[in-house]
Protein backbone atom coordinates (compact mmCIF):
# COMPACT_ATOMS: atom_id res chain seq x y z
CA UNK A 1 0.00 0.00 0.00
CA UNK A 2 2.73 2.22 0.86
CA UNK A 3 4.36 2.17 -2.37
CA UNK A 4 0.95 2.59 -4.43
CA UNK A 5 0.67 6.05 -2.23
CA UNK A 6 4.07 7.04 -3.02
CA UNK A 7 3.75 6.22 -6.29
CA UNK A 8 0.75 8.49 -6.66
CA UNK A 9 2.67 11.48 -4.59
CA UNK A 10 5.54 11.48 -6.51
CA UNK A 11 3.45 11.07 -10.51
CA UNK A 12 0.55 12.71 -9.05
CA UNK A 13 0.84 16.01 -11.65
CA UNK A 14 1.07 13.50 -14.44
CA UNK A 15 -1.48 11.21 -13.62
CA UNK A 16 -3.95 13.70 -13.23
CA UNK A 17 -2.92 15.08 -16.53
CA UNK A 18 -3.10 11.52 -18.17
CA UNK A 19 -6.23 10.55 -16.68
CA UNK A 20 -7.80 13.98 -17.72
CA UNK A 21 -6.11 13.38 -21.09
CA UNK A 22 -7.61 9.70 -21.81
CA UNK A 23 -11.13 11.00 -20.46
CA UNK A 24 -10.62 14.15 -23.11
CA UNK A 25 -9.79 11.92 -25.71
CA UNK A 26 -12.35 9.49 -25.17
CA UNK A 27 -15.34 12.14 -26.26
CA UNK A 28 -13.12 14.13 -28.56
CA UNK A 29 -15.21 14.01 -31.87
CA UNK A 30 -13.10 16.20 -33.97
CA UNK A 31 -10.03 14.26 -34.46
CA UNK A 32 -9.31 11.50 -36.74
CA UNK A 33 -9.55 8.37 -35.39
CA UNK A 34 -5.69 7.48 -36.41
CA UNK A 35 -4.93 9.96 -34.53
CA UNK A 36 -6.87 9.74 -31.22
CA UNK A 37 -5.34 5.69 -31.20
CA UNK A 38 -1.55 7.15 -31.76
CA UNK A 39 -2.64 9.41 -28.67
CA UNK A 40 -4.07 7.08 -26.50
CA UNK A 41 -1.52 4.26 -27.10
CA UNK A 42 1.15 7.16 -25.89
CA UNK A 43 -0.70 7.76 -22.79
CA UNK A 44 -0.81 4.51 -21.76
CA UNK A 45 2.93 3.86 -22.37
CA UNK A 46 3.69 7.16 -20.74
CA UNK A 47 1.67 5.73 -17.48
CA UNK A 48 2.99 2.37 -17.26
CA UNK A 49 6.68 4.35 -17.99
CA UNK A 50 5.98 6.68 -15.25
CA UNK A 51 5.27 3.05 -12.82
CA UNK A 52 8.33 1.10 -14.16
CA UNK A 53 10.34 3.58 -12.99
CA UNK A 54 9.05 3.64 -9.19
CA UNK A 55 9.09 -0.01 -8.99
CA UNK A 56 12.44 0.05 -10.53
CA UNK A 57 13.41 2.73 -7.74
CA UNK A 58 11.60 0.48 -5.10
CA UNK A 59 13.65 -2.28 -6.04
CA UNK A 60 16.78 -0.41 -6.08
CA UNK A 61 16.53 -0.11 -2.15
CA UNK A 62 15.60 -3.58 -1.30
CA UNK A 63 18.36 -6.16 -0.23
CA UNK A 64 19.85 -7.83 -2.81
CA UNK A 65 17.96 -11.17 -3.91
CA UNK A 66 17.66 -13.51 -6.97
CA UNK A 67 14.21 -12.53 -7.07
CA UNK A 68 15.00 -8.79 -6.80
CA UNK A 69 17.80 -8.66 -9.28
CA UNK A 70 15.59 -10.11 -12.13
CA UNK A 71 12.65 -7.93 -11.86
CA UNK A 72 14.78 -4.75 -11.36
CA UNK A 73 16.64 -6.12 -14.76
CA UNK A 74 12.63 -5.99 -16.26
CA UNK A 75 11.35 -2.97 -14.85
CA UNK A 76 14.75 -1.17 -16.31
CA UNK A 77 14.71 -3.23 -19.23
CA UNK A 78 10.84 -1.67 -20.14
CA UNK A 79 11.82 1.71 -19.11
CA UNK A 80 15.01 1.64 -21.57
CA UNK A 81 12.64 0.42 -24.19
CA UNK A 82 9.41 3.01 -23.62
CA UNK A 83 11.56 6.09 -23.69
CA UNK A 84 12.25 5.80 -26.86
CA UNK A 85 9.41 4.63 -28.30
CA UNK A 86 7.60 7.88 -26.91
CA UNK A 87 9.20 10.48 -28.61
CA UNK A 88 9.18 8.17 -31.76
CA UNK A 89 4.88 8.54 -31.15
CA UNK A 90 5.46 12.05 -30.72
CA UNK A 91 6.79 11.86 -34.16
CA UNK A 92 4.13 9.76 -35.30
CA UNK A 93 1.00 12.30 -33.70
CA UNK A 94 3.11 15.07 -35.16
CA UNK A 95 3.61 13.71 -38.69
CA UNK A 96 0.92 11.47 -39.72
CA UNK A 97 2.12 10.58 -43.07
CA UNK A 98 5.37 9.55 -40.77
CA UNK A 99 6.63 5.55 -42.57
CA UNK A 100 6.87 3.14 -40.25
CA UNK A 101 10.77 2.38 -41.40
CA UNK A 102 11.28 4.92 -38.43
CA UNK A 103 10.22 2.32 -35.87
CA UNK A 104 13.25 0.07 -37.19
CA UNK A 105 16.06 2.32 -34.18
CA UNK A 106 12.81 2.09 -31.10
CA UNK A 107 12.80 -2.16 -32.08
CA UNK A 108 16.97 -2.58 -32.38
CA UNK A 109 16.71 -0.46 -29.20
CA UNK A 110 14.68 -3.23 -27.17
CA UNK A 111 16.71 -6.13 -28.33
CA UNK A 112 19.40 -4.47 -26.81
CA UNK A 113 17.59 -3.54 -23.65
CA UNK A 114 16.25 -7.28 -23.24
CA UNK A 115 19.97 -8.21 -23.67
CA UNK A 116 20.64 -7.21 -19.78
CA UNK A 117 18.81 -10.54 -18.97
CA UNK A 118 21.84 -12.31 -21.03
CA UNK A 119 25.00 -9.69 -21.29
CA UNK A 120 26.16 -5.93 -19.70
CA UNK A 121 26.43 -4.90 -23.11
CA UNK A 122 23.94 -2.00 -22.42
CA UNK A 123 23.81 -1.90 -18.78
CA UNK A 124 23.60 -5.15 -16.09
CA UNK A 125 22.22 -5.14 -12.61
CA UNK A 126 24.68 -7.17 -10.55
CA UNK A 127 23.94 -9.84 -7.98
CA UNK A 128 24.34 -7.25 -5.29
CA UNK A 129 21.64 -5.19 -6.94
CA UNK A 130 23.90 -2.67 -7.86
CA UNK A 131 23.23 -0.46 -11.42
CA UNK A 132 26.03 -0.98 -13.77
CA UNK A 133 26.02 0.46 -17.07
CA UNK A 134 27.96 -1.01 -20.04
CA UNK A 135 29.93 -0.16 -23.24
CA UNK A 136 26.25 0.56 -25.10
CA UNK A 137 25.00 2.10 -21.96
CA UNK A 138 23.45 5.08 -23.82
CA UNK A 139 21.95 3.22 -26.74
CA UNK A 140 18.55 4.42 -25.38
CA UNK A 141 19.11 7.93 -25.18
CA UNK A 142 21.09 7.68 -29.06
CA UNK A 143 18.04 6.64 -30.04
CA UNK A 144 15.64 9.11 -28.00
CA UNK A 145 17.55 11.82 -29.65
CA UNK A 146 17.45 10.12 -33.03
CA UNK A 147 13.70 10.49 -32.81
CA UNK A 148 14.20 14.26 -31.59
CA UNK A 149 15.62 15.40 -35.12
CA UNK A 150 12.79 13.74 -36.51
CA UNK A 151 10.89 15.94 -34.81
CA UNK A 152 13.22 19.08 -35.84
CA UNK A 153 12.83 17.50 -39.72
CA UNK A 154 8.91 17.71 -39.04
CA UNK A 155 8.90 21.09 -37.59
CA UNK A 156 11.39 22.85 -40.65
CA UNK A 157 8.54 20.38 -42.90
CA UNK A 158 5.88 22.65 -41.44
CA UNK A 159 7.56 25.61 -41.83
CA UNK A 160 8.19 24.85 -45.50
CA UNK A 161 4.54 25.21 -46.19
CA UNK A 162 4.38 28.48 -44.13
CA UNK A 163 2.27 26.91 -41.22
CA UNK A 164 4.05 28.64 -38.88
CA UNK A 165 2.08 28.34 -36.27
CA UNK A 166 2.02 24.41 -36.18
CA UNK A 167 5.91 24.85 -37.40
CA UNK A 168 6.47 26.55 -34.12
CA UNK A 169 4.59 23.99 -31.68
CA UNK A 170 6.26 21.35 -33.29
CA UNK A 171 9.77 23.47 -32.76
CA UNK A 172 9.08 24.00 -29.03
CA UNK A 173 8.21 20.46 -28.97
CA UNK A 174 11.43 19.39 -30.57
CA UNK A 175 13.65 22.03 -28.11
CA UNK A 176 11.60 20.94 -24.96
CA UNK A 177 12.35 17.16 -25.90
CA UNK A 178 15.83 18.06 -26.38
CA UNK A 179 16.72 19.71 -23.02
CA UNK A 180 15.03 16.72 -21.19
CA UNK A 181 17.43 14.42 -23.22
CA UNK A 182 20.33 16.05 -22.29
CA UNK A 183 19.31 16.35 -18.70
CA UNK A 184 19.01 12.79 -18.69
CA UNK A 185 22.48 11.64 -20.06
CA UNK A 186 23.92 14.32 -17.55
CA UNK A 187 22.12 12.30 -14.85
CA UNK A 188 20.35 15.91 -13.54
CA UNK A 189 17.22 15.62 -11.20
CA UNK A 190 14.42 16.45 -14.32
CA UNK A 191 11.29 14.74 -14.45
CA UNK A 192 11.28 13.59 -17.86
CA UNK A 193 8.13 11.65 -17.78
CA UNK A 194 6.34 14.39 -16.91
CA UNK A 195 7.93 16.68 -19.51
CA UNK A 196 7.02 14.38 -22.20
CA UNK A 197 3.17 14.15 -20.59
CA UNK A 198 2.96 18.24 -21.19
CA UNK A 199 4.21 17.94 -24.68
CA UNK A 200 1.47 15.66 -25.38
CA UNK A 201 -1.23 18.16 -23.61
CA UNK A 202 0.21 21.17 -25.11
CA UNK A 203 0.47 19.34 -28.55
CA UNK A 204 -3.25 18.50 -27.91
CA UNK A 205 -4.46 21.32 -26.74
CA UNK A 206 -3.11 23.49 -30.43
CA UNK A 207 -4.50 20.60 -32.85
CA UNK A 208 -8.02 21.23 -30.88
CA UNK A 209 -7.42 24.96 -31.12
CA UNK A 210 -6.74 24.67 -34.93
CA UNK A 211 -9.71 22.36 -35.08
CA UNK A 212 -12.20 24.90 -33.75
CA UNK A 213 -10.86 27.19 -36.76
CA UNK A 214 -12.02 24.74 -39.70
CA UNK A 215 -15.17 24.33 -41.28
CA UNK A 216 -16.64 20.79 -39.99
CA UNK A 217 -17.29 19.79 -43.24
CA UNK A 218 -14.64 20.93 -45.42
CA UNK A 219 -11.68 21.17 -43.17
CA UNK A 220 -11.26 25.06 -44.56
CA UNK A 221 -10.81 27.74 -42.32
CA UNK A 222 -14.47 29.43 -40.90
CA UNK A 223 -15.89 32.69 -41.06
CA UNK A 224 -14.80 33.27 -37.95
CA UNK A 225 -11.20 32.51 -38.91
CA UNK A 226 -11.52 34.65 -41.79
CA UNK A 227 -12.25 38.12 -40.08
CA UNK A 228 -9.51 36.87 -37.71
CA UNK A 229 -6.95 36.53 -40.14
CA UNK A 230 -8.21 39.89 -42.25
CA UNK A 231 -7.31 41.91 -39.14
CA UNK A 232 -4.15 40.24 -38.22
CA UNK A 233 -2.45 39.82 -42.11
CA UNK A 234 -3.94 43.18 -43.93
CA UNK A 235 0.19 44.32 -44.36
CA UNK A 236 0.27 41.16 -46.47
CA UNK A 237 -2.79 40.47 -48.44
CA UNK A 238 -1.54 39.98 -52.26
CA UNK A 239 -5.08 39.01 -53.60
CA UNK A 240 -8.26 38.10 -52.54
CA UNK A 241 -10.34 35.27 -54.38
CA UNK A 242 -13.92 35.29 -53.98
CA UNK A 243 -15.35 31.91 -54.83
CA UNK A 244 -18.95 30.38 -55.05
CA UNK A 245 -20.17 27.11 -56.16
CA UNK A 246 -22.60 26.68 -58.80
CA UNK A 247 -26.01 24.99 -58.50
CA UNK A 248 -25.17 23.16 -55.28
CA UNK A 249 -29.09 23.79 -54.32
CA UNK A 250 -30.05 21.93 -57.10
CA UNK A 251 -27.44 19.13 -56.29
CA UNK A 252 -29.21 19.42 -52.55
CA UNK A 253 -33.09 19.26 -54.12
CA UNK A 254 -32.28 17.03 -56.82
CA UNK A 255 -29.96 14.86 -55.33
CA UNK A 256 -30.06 14.96 -51.88
CA UNK A 257 -27.89 16.72 -49.33
CA UNK A 258 -25.26 13.78 -49.32
CA UNK A 259 -24.59 14.86 -53.04
CA UNK A 260 -24.62 18.35 -51.95
CA UNK A 261 -21.54 17.78 -49.04
CA UNK A 262 -19.60 15.41 -51.51
CA UNK A 263 -19.44 18.03 -54.00
CA UNK A 264 -18.39 20.90 -51.63
CA UNK A 265 -15.98 18.74 -50.37
CA UNK A 266 -14.46 18.06 -53.71
CA UNK A 267 -14.34 21.69 -54.38
CA UNK A 268 -12.63 22.49 -51.35
CA UNK A 269 -9.91 19.93 -52.04
CA UNK A 270 -9.38 21.23 -55.57
CA UNK A 271 -8.88 25.17 -53.75
CA UNK A 272 -6.50 23.68 -51.07
CA UNK A 273 -4.48 21.74 -53.81
CA UNK A 274 -4.11 24.67 -56.07
CA UNK A 275 -3.66 27.51 -53.77
CA UNK A 276 -0.20 29.10 -52.53
CA UNK A 277 2.35 27.92 -49.61
CA UNK A 278 1.24 30.81 -47.60
CA UNK A 279 -2.75 31.22 -48.80
CA UNK A 280 -5.68 30.49 -47.04
CA UNK A 281 -8.98 29.39 -47.94
CA UNK A 282 -12.30 29.78 -45.66
CA UNK A 283 -15.85 28.51 -46.32
CA UNK A 284 -17.39 31.50 -45.26
CA UNK A 285 -20.87 30.33 -46.41
CA UNK A 286 -23.00 27.21 -47.80
CA UNK A 287 -21.52 27.79 -51.19
CA UNK A 288 -19.35 30.74 -50.55
CA UNK A 289 -15.54 30.69 -50.59
CA UNK A 290 -13.05 33.16 -49.98
CA UNK A 291 -8.99 33.12 -50.58
CA UNK A 292 -6.82 35.46 -48.76
CA UNK A 293 -3.58 35.44 -50.70
CA UNK A 294 -0.11 36.20 -49.14
CA UNK A 295 2.77 37.97 -51.31
CA UNK A 296 1.76 36.38 -54.54
CA UNK A 297 2.20 38.20 -58.19
CA UNK A 298 -0.63 38.94 -59.54
CA UNK A 299 0.97 36.48 -61.88
CA UNK A 300 0.67 33.96 -59.61
CA UNK A 301 -2.75 34.65 -58.53
CA UNK A 302 -4.18 34.56 -62.21
CA UNK A 303 -2.51 31.04 -62.43
CA UNK A 304 -4.06 30.21 -58.65
CA UNK A 305 -7.25 30.94 -60.13
CA UNK A 306 -6.96 29.29 -63.51
CA UNK A 307 -5.75 26.04 -61.60
CA UNK A 308 -8.59 25.81 -59.37
CA UNK A 309 -11.08 26.79 -62.31
CA UNK A 310 -9.61 23.76 -64.07
CA UNK A 311 -9.13 21.64 -61.51
CA UNK A 312 -12.99 21.83 -60.08
CA UNK A 313 -13.94 21.62 -63.59
CA UNK A 314 -11.91 18.16 -64.29
CA UNK A 315 -14.64 16.71 -61.72
CA UNK A 316 -17.41 17.92 -63.28
CA UNK A 317 -18.94 20.58 -60.98
CA UNK A 318 -18.64 23.95 -61.62
CA UNK A 319 -17.58 27.13 -59.98
CA UNK A 320 -17.43 31.08 -60.28
CA UNK A 321 -13.74 33.10 -59.52
CA UNK A 322 -13.35 36.85 -58.83
CA UNK A 323 -9.95 38.09 -58.58
CA UNK A 324 -9.02 41.49 -56.99
CA UNK A 325 -5.01 42.72 -56.41
CA UNK A 326 -3.24 45.96 -55.52
CA UNK A 327 -5.62 47.41 -53.43
CA UNK A 328 -6.86 47.70 -49.65
CA UNK A 329 -8.38 44.46 -48.27
CA UNK A 330 -12.03 46.07 -48.03
CA UNK A 331 -11.46 47.49 -51.82
CA UNK A 332 -10.15 43.73 -52.66
CA UNK A 333 -13.11 42.12 -51.28
CA UNK A 334 -15.50 43.83 -52.41
CA UNK A 335 -14.19 43.48 -55.88
CA UNK A 336 -13.47 39.80 -55.73
CA UNK A 337 -16.85 39.52 -55.25
CA UNK A 338 -17.91 41.76 -57.97
CA UNK A 339 -16.01 39.96 -60.55
CA UNK A 340 -17.06 36.26 -58.78
CA UNK A 341 -20.77 37.68 -59.44
CA UNK A 342 -20.47 38.38 -63.23
CA UNK A 343 -18.03 35.37 -63.49
CA UNK A 344 -21.29 33.45 -62.65
CA UNK A 345 -23.68 35.50 -64.91
CA UNK A 346 -21.06 34.69 -67.96
CA UNK A 347 -21.10 31.28 -66.91
CA UNK A 348 -24.58 30.52 -66.62
CA UNK A 349 -24.74 32.35 -69.91
CA UNK A 350 -22.69 30.14 -71.81
CA UNK A 351 -24.55 27.09 -70.48
CA UNK A 352 -27.63 28.48 -71.68
CA UNK A 353 -26.58 29.32 -74.90
CA UNK A 354 -24.92 26.20 -76.07
CA UNK A 355 -27.40 23.40 -74.24
CA UNK A 356 -25.15 22.70 -71.67
CA UNK A 357 -25.76 22.16 -68.07
CA UNK A 358 -22.79 23.26 -65.42
CA UNK A 359 -23.42 20.49 -63.26
CA UNK A 360 -23.02 16.92 -63.89
CA UNK A 361 -26.44 15.37 -63.26
CA UNK A 362 -25.95 11.69 -62.37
Amino acid sequence: MDILVDFIVKNYVLLIMLIGMIGLTTSDVFLDNKRLMRLRITLIMLFALALFDHLEVFLSDLPASETVVWFRTLFSTLCYSLRPIIVMMLVFITYSRAHWLITIPATLNIIAAFSAFFTDIVYRIKPDNVFSRGPLGFTPHFVSILYIVGLFFVAFRVFAKRSFDEGFIVLFLSVAASIAAIFTVLDKPIDVNLTYGAEILLYYLYVYSQLTKRDALTRLFNRQSFYSDIEKRQSSVSGIISIDMNELKWLNDNIGHDAGDKALKTVSECFMKCAGPGDRIYRVGGDEFIAICRNDTPEELEKIVADMRKTVDDTGYSCAFGLSTGRSVDDMIKEADERMYADKEKLKAEAEATGNVLHMRD
